[in-house]
Parts: structure tokens; C-alpha cells; sequence
């Protein structure tokens, strides 16, 4: 019963992950077709998603915990291995399906890093090409005006 719902949060936390890596590349287009509504409904998704992601893991965590016990100590390595061992799973069709789906939330992540860290680049250019465009028109008196937070 605890491996199904080990199988089923990892799941879902695989879908939240694929909606954020969307949300991450609509939020690239609106930040380079400068659509500033666009770029608000992907942050407010951003949030949505994040939270039900954070819900889901902290849900996995408990059951992992409750499998191999509070006061044991693992490894990312040795986990699955564990995991197996605790709840007797010998099938290596069932092995193999858990390390797959681990690889591909593994996967999904490190792209979900990689867009996050591109839309970061996007935005900090953005905001230092305005800021020298500023400069450039007005003078560095009239710098102020980007130093306040909306």
C-alpha cells in the first residue's frame, strides 16, 4: 500500500514538475515578447504549482520516513535499494519502473533549473539595459526612478 502511494506522489510530483517547465517557457516568451500579462499569469502559476509541489514532497518524505524509520540514515544512492528491502519487492519490472520514473523527475528538474536560470538572465539584462537606457537619456540624476520597487 505504501509503495502504490510512494508510485502515485511521484507521479504527480512528475506532472507538477512538467507544468512548471510549460509555465517556465511561457514565462521565457512573455519576458521576450515583452507581454507583461503574461508574465504575471505564469507567476501567479509559479506560485500554485510550487506550493502543490512542495505539498507532494513533504507527503513522499513522511512515507519514506515511515518505511525506513526515522533514525535511519541513507544516502540518494542507497535509497531505492531500501526501499526495496523494506517493503520485500523482488519484481525487477517494479524496480525498474521506480528508478525510471526517479531518473525522469531528476531529468525534469535540471530542466526546470536551466529555464529558471535562463529567465533569470533575461530579466537582470532587461533591468540593466533599461537602467543604462535611463542613464543614457537622463542623466545618472534621474537613476532614482529605477532604484524604487514597484
Amino acid at each position: 500500500m505504501s509503495y502504490n502511494k510512494l508510485i502515485d506522489l511521484m507521479n504527480a510530483q512528475k506532472n507538477k514538475l512538467t507544468e512548471l517547465l510549460e509555465s517556465l517557457k511561457l514565462m521565457q516568451q512573455a519576458i521576450v515578447n515583452q507581454e507583461y500579462d503574461n508574465y504575471q499569469q505564469t507567476i501567479d502559476m509559479h506560485q500554485k504549482i510550487l506550493s502543490d509541489i512542495r505539498n507532494i514532497e513533504k507527503d513522499r518524505t513522511k512515507i519514506v520516513k515511515s518505511l525506513l524509520g526515522v533514525n535511519q540514515t541513507y544516502s540518494k544512492s542507497n535509497l531505492p535499494d531500501l526501499i526495496f528491502n523494506t517493503l520485500n519487492i523482488k519484481d525487477n519490472k517494479e524496480k525498474q519502473s521506480y528508478l525510471n520514473l526517479r531518473t525522469e523527475i531528476a531529468e525534469l528538474i535540471k530542466d526546470v533549473t536551466k529555464y529558471n536560470f535562463q529567465n533569470m538572465y533575461l530579466i537582470e539584462h532587461s533591468r540593466k539595459f533599461i537602467k543604462d537606457l535611463i542613464v543614457t537619456l537622463y542623466g545618472s540624476k534621474n537613476q532614482r526612478i529605477l532604484d524604487k520597487k514597484a
